[in-house]
């Protein structure tokens, strides 16, 4: 897990990057490209929508979807380079409103099995929430941290896994990877 980050981009719409958000209330369909894809990870993206889903307490919904133009939000896995992933949304720019995005997720990280599967989902995790809208905080307890610094990864997904009892754990109610801090700025964010 050593020497990536993670990258996101919220192509502007004129106005702060934090005001952009879906409507209230949305039904948001994520397709999730099947090609490179490593085992397991779609559902570990699935996961990582329904918890955001889960913390959202009905002001929107993410919906896996089978086809790729129906989706609003589209999920790709790529081989790491120098990142764990990457968003783009892109608002509308006469309403600000998120209309679509594009997230990439690396489909390999170094360490075992338990940290592949770990990375997998906590990087699909932090990548919805810049499709969703959301900015990167100070702290890096919340997963919106940006990923910056040498040894960021190692210290959040370390500190995760030792939350986990086994990889059954992982994106579970009891280690969701989220902050109450991720969790009141959703909302905020959700109530305009």
């Amino acid at each position: 897990m050593r020497g990536a980050v993670l990258v996101s981009l919220i192509v502007s719409a004129g106005g702060a990057a934090d005001a952009a958000h879906w409507v209230d209330r949305a039904v948001i369909r994520v397709w999730i490209d099947p090609a490179r894809a490593p085992a397991g990870g779609d559902a570990l993206v699935e996961r990582a929508m329904k918890t955001w889903t889960a913390a959202a307490g009905g002001r929107f919904r993410m919906e896996r979807i089978v086809s790729r133009e129906n989706a609003a939000v589209r999920v790709h896995f790529f081989t790491r380079d120098w990142r764990y992933g990457m968003t783009q949304a892109v608002p509308d720019p006469r309403t600000g409103l998120i209309t679509n995005a594009e997230v990439v997720v690396a489909s390999d990280a170094d360490g075992d099995g338990l940290d592949r599967r770990i990375v997998i989902y906590l990087t699909a995790l932090h990548e919805l929430g810049h499709a969703l809208g959301l900015s990167p905080p100070a702290d890096i307890r919340d997963i919106m941290y940006l990923f910056r610094l040498p040894g960021d990864g190692e210290q959040f997904f370390g500190a995760y896994r030792k939350r986990l009892r086994s990889a059954e754990d992982i994106g579970s109610a009891q280690a969701t990877g989220m902050s109450a801090a991720d969790i009141q700025s959703l909302q905020r964010l959700y109530e305009k």
